[in-house]
């Protein structure tokens, strides 16, 4: 097995040298030998895989994001080569191929593996990636800074957020905010949200309907972050950007602080993380559900804190990174209730850092859990294998 990919891959970097899709100045589809480590964790069980090493900083795609081409291939990010680039890990061979070679790289993303098209923000061009060739292509150009972007899971349109009125200092934003979609194939661009007096962020097409899009109201930690900062009353929105229609999910509860929110695999429902940081429940914390549409919703208490999660296919296992501390974890979710909580892995991640972040991604045949944590003290890429 192990051999036969060896070869395949060797194929492929032929046919791409052939054909010119690889340019001999550039370090795409240069191959990185094996530099995976496993072993069986001693409290839990479960086989760990180490898939990059400490010589430099490796990471996967954000949780809310596709970072699995098919069952032997992720995305990762490395800065191996001085820059931050996009690699493709395979796991049969634990290779690790450059898919892309550029001198300024965005870590906002969108992939959709049904398609073999991964677009990315390169300072002010969005390009598209074909993660079968590696070809890449500008797609389009944009004047300003774009917050957020997605891609309608038909692949036609890309769908951005951008602050309308940069405003007076790096410090402040005067804003207003909106949601535009730019046709790929015309090139049209419209804007389809108001005009809003917040940052709005973290923009996911629906993995089913290409026209739903949900956005989050982002809020600010810190003075010093641009624009206003502080909790925000109303944080998951949706929006149908073919029919002017949308709004917020659900409505949050006074003193509950929503984040981290994610499409489930059917498209139905969304996922985020939540805690009570106000009132009398304060400090109580839960997983939450809604319909995109605020028609129904859920929420199960849990001790997951701020946790990236995401759920599987099956619409029964959630895992999340951040439960009672530093652990990855596997719920089993039936009838609105967790009935199973499992230990899979204490990751000790810093939290420094979106590379540092677990963001844990399930395979698409569930086998395996993909990971990222710079437990050892540089952010790597590791896998948990499933029982």
């Amino acid at each position: 097995m192990k051999r036969l990919a060896s070869v395949k891959f060797i194929c492929v970097l032929m046919i791409l040298l052939m054909n010119g899709a690889i340019n001999s100045q550039s370090n795409i589809g240069k191959i990185f030998p094996s530099e995976m480590t496993s072993w069986v964790d001693s409290t839990t069980g479960y086989e760990i895989t180490k898939w990059t090493n400490d010589k430099t900083k490796s990471w996967h795609l954000y949780f809310n994001i596709e970072s699995f081409i098919d069952n032997d291939n992720a995305i990762i990010f490395s800065e191996r080569g001085g820059n931050k680039n996009l690699f493709i890990l395979n796991f049969p061979t634990g290779q690790i191929t450059q898919i892309t070679d550029e001198e300024e790289m965005d870590s906002d993303v969108w992939h959709l593996s049904n398609l073999k098209t991964l677009w990315y923000l390169s300072g002010n061009k969005i390009k598209s990636l074909n993660t079968e060739t590696y070809k890449s292509t500008v797609v389009t150009e944009f004047e300003g800074f774009i917050e957020s972007f997605t891609v309608s899971s038909d692949g036609k349109y890309i769908v951005y957020a951008l602050n309308k009125n940069p405003g007076f200092t790096e410090e402040h934003s005067t804003g207003p905010y909106a949601i535009f979609k730019y046709n790929i194939e015309t090139k049209e661009t419209e804007q389809v949200s108001p005009d809003y007096g917040f940052i709005i962020s973290h923009l996911q097409a629906n993995p089913v309907n290409p026209n739903i899009v949900m956005y989050c109201w982002q809020h600010r930690y810190k003075e010093g972050s641009s624009g206003i900062v502080g909790n925000t009353p109303q944080r998951i929105w949706w929006l149908n950007i073919n029919q002017e229609e949308g709004g917020p999910v659900g409505i949050q509860e006074f003193g509950i602080h929503r984040t981290h929110e994610f499409w489930f695999p059917n498209g139905e429902w969304i996922g985020y993380s939540a805690r009570y940081i106000f009132g009398s429940k304060k400090g109580q914390q839960f997983l939450g559900c809604s319909k995109f549409d605020g028609s129904d919703s859920y929420k199960m208490p849990a001790p997951v804190l701020f946790a990236h999660s995401q759920m599987y296919k099956d619409n029964k296992h959630w895992v999340a990174d951040y439960y009672d501390g530093m652990n990855l974890v596997l719920f089993t979710v039936e009838n609105r209730e967790i009935t199973h909580t499992e230990l899979l892995f204490k990751h000790d991640s810093s939290w420094e850092g979106q590379p540092s972040h677990p963001h844990p991604h399930f395979s698409p045949d569930g086998k395996r859990i993909l990971f990222s944590t710079d437990k050892s003290g540089v952010a790597n890429v590791y896998s948990i294998t499933l029982k």
